[in-house]
């Protein structure tokens, strides 16, 4: 019987976290870079990209709704995520996260760089399925991660 299945085992899995970390930290590096002072506006840009190609169903385009629908989403490629609102401001959890593991794995700093734009990223999704201008404040960095995200006035 023949099979186009792939076998891996913990060792390419291994190899395969060390590869995507280096370029991630690359990527990162080379973004700043280029980019400078406006990084942060180039990964909101690239997180409403991405919101529009999330599976998302929304019957309403509030800061509330599309923070549930967020983390539906990122909980369903196993991330360890939770948010509620605490006030006018929406508080976003990551337990084990996923960019710590690789700023680890690549000796960055942790709430470094790739920590502020994977924050603006997360604002620019939330931002474009609320329909109203978001932005991040980092409010603490570790083995769990939390910041908050403010929104603006609803775009009319």
């Amino acid at each position: 019987m023949m099979s186009n299945e792939l076998t891996l085992e913990a060792r390419d899995y291994d190899m395969a976290f060390t590869e995507i970390s280096f370029l991630l930290d690359m990527f990162v590096n080379t973004i700043v870079t280029f980019v400078g002072k406006s990084t942060p506006a180039l990964a909101v840009a690239a997180g409403r990209r991405m919101a529009d190609n999330m599976p998302v169903h929304m019957t309403e385009k509030t800061p509330e709704v599309a923070l549930q629908e967020l983390v539906r989403i990122f909980r369903i490629q196993q991330m360890e995520i939770d948010g509620r609102f605490d006030g006018p401001e929406a508080a976003i959890i990551i337990n084990h996260c996923p960019i710590r593991s690789v700023c680890l794995q690549r000796n960055m700093e942790i709430d470094g760089q790739a920590c502020q734009m994977f924050h603006y990223y997360m604002a620019g999704i939330l931002a474009e399925l609320a329909g109203c201008p978001a932005r991040p404040k980092t409010v603490a960095t570790g083995e769990s991660c939390t910041f908050n995200v403010a929104f603006s006035r609803p775009r009319q």
